[in-house]
């Protein structure tokens, strides 16, 4: 090993295992300092300030394209050791290690390690195994912080402020810079359309909620998300928007067609009508560009080649192996060198063919069938709970907050089988932090269902009791 690789490991074993855990120690008692750590870890969710950056380190980095290039250690990790360690050490007895649906995400990692037996670079399936069981983290953090529905709050301005601060950096590109497509701090703009989505759902719900303090807040933080995603100039991005947004305000209305829900809803047909006016030309150019038709046949190849891939590996040719295997000397890529051909294009063997974007094809490809029935099982399940939470906490904070979760997650599932960002770590941990948020949600409806049953069983007893009281004189006469 190289001397730079051992001292970014001995860095990154005192962040993780001296750093963090001895922050989280001194801010066990703190509740202040621990919504600073979810500050910084909503945050770096973005991983950058002006422009896309790592905040984190890399052993082993390879230049590969795949969905996971080397042993990357993210910094927003380090945030949530933090946390973990201020809440299990704060609360020893309310921790909980593994939250409700977590294991399901595990399974999903064990079935996918077994394609290890058919991968041709061992290395690039650990790679993507580190990545995938370090997410827990995230998620562990986010459900042992919230112990109240304030801290739900503080979660959700963090992700504002956050979200403010991505619309400052897209309008300076957008403006100053001059860039057609804006990015932010994001790998591409279909990455952060799509997380801008996610959450901006859930900012749109909430601020048609149940009225707080900061309702306002969020519903600027919403027409914020609305610019971002109309400046990125994804086509899905703009799409699913739009259809979350009548998504959001639909089931708003079926919940309670309250004056401040029309008001809304007029608010954002007015904004956005003269948004798309001033707009239209550049979406519309965008919509005819010409490179659209060649990336949608690119697409189809690629998922053609993930399914020949499953055939000849039903347990998976190897967790992100897909952008070894899609090269020569391997067939996946054939079609796409044929293609090449018959247009008159010169073919290079030494070309490196990117990635099926169709995240379902991913799985299904480098895992096999059964790591793609567990994964969407985890995706169903947890769309599932926002479902009986919205019912359960109907015409509360909590409810409003899963519409938006439920909404903003399904336009993801959605776009999902034309972009892989759920692979992508910026759209990944915003993921976990709300999924972590649900399974919280989750422990409080068996609570308060639990008490409910608990309190009617105890009043049929006293009206059982009162009942025997009333025939014991009649008996005794």
């Amino acid at each position: 090993m190289e001397f730079k690789e051992i001292i970014k490991a001995v860095i990154l074993i005192a962040l993780y295992f001296v750093v963090a855990p001895l922050t989280g120690f001194l801010l066990r008692h703190s509740r202040p300092g621990q919504r600073i750590l979810m500050f910084l870890l909503c945050f770096m969710t973005t991983s950058g300030f002006l422009a896309a950056g790592e905040w984190g380190l890399s052993l082993g980095s390879v230049l590969y394209r795949g969905h996971s290039r080397g042993f990357h250690f993210y910094f927003a990790e380090v945030v949530a050791v933090a946390l973990i360690f201020a809440s299990m050490t704060g609360n020893w007895r309310g921790f909980r290690f593994m939250p409700p649906g977590l294991w399901v995400w595990l399974l999903y990692c064990v079935f996918s390690l077994f394609s290890i037996i058919n991968a041709p670079v061992t290395s690039y399936v650990l790679m993507a195994a580190l990545k995938a069981f370090k997410i827990v983290l995230i998620f562990v953090a986010a459900y042992n912080f919230i112990q109240e529905e304030e801290d739900l709050r503080h979660v959700l301005f963090c992700m504002a402020v956050t979200m403010f601060w991505q619309l400052f950096v897209v309008l300076k590109m957008k403006y100053v810079d001059h860039v057609y497509q804006v990015f932010g701090t994001f790998e591409h703009q279909n990455s952060l359309s799509m997380f801008t989505t996610m959450i901006g759902m859930v900012f749109l719900a909430v601020a048609l909620g149940p009225k707080h303090p900061r309702s306002n807040l969020f519903l600027c933080a919403y027409i914020a998300c609305a610019a971002i995603v109309q400046s990125t100039l994804s086509r899905g991005g703009l799409a699913m928007f739009a259809l979350g947004t009548g998504a959001v305000l639909l089931f708003s209305l079926i919940d309670k067609p309250t004056k401040r829900r029309w008001y809304v809803m007029g608010t954002i047909a007015v904004v956005g009508g003269l948004g798309l006016l001033f707009t239209m030309d550049t979406i519309m150019s965008r919509f005819q560009d010409y490179g659209n038709d060649e990336s949608s046949r690119t697409r189809v190849f690629l998922n053609r080649a993930a399914v020949a891939m499953f055939k000849d590996y039903p347990i998976g040719v190897g967790w992100n192996n897909f952008g070894h295997v899609i090269n020569h000397p391997y067939p996946y890529g054939n079609e796409i060198d044929h293609w090449q051909k018959i247009n008159n294009n010169k073919v290079d063997k030494n070309y490196k063919k990117g990635v099926v974007e169709s995240l379902y094809h991913l799985v299904l490809s480098e895992t096999g069938l059964h790591s793609l029935v567990v994964f969407v099982s985890f995706l169903f399940l947890f769309l599932w709970r926002n479902v009986r939470a919205a019912i359960f906490f109907r015409t509360h904070f909590l409810g409003a907050f899963s519409i938006g979760v439920f909404v903003g997650c399904t336009m993801n599932y959605a776009q999902s089988f034309l972009e892989r960002v759920l692979t992508q770590p910026r759209n990944l941990t915003l993921w976990l932090i709300l999924l972590g948020v649900v399974a919280k949600i989750e422990t409080w409806r068996r609570i308060e269902k639990k008490m409910a049953a608990t309190e009617q069983a105890n009043a049929h007893d006293l009206v059982r009791y009162e009942d025997n009281d009333d025939l014991e004189p009649a008996m005794n006469s």
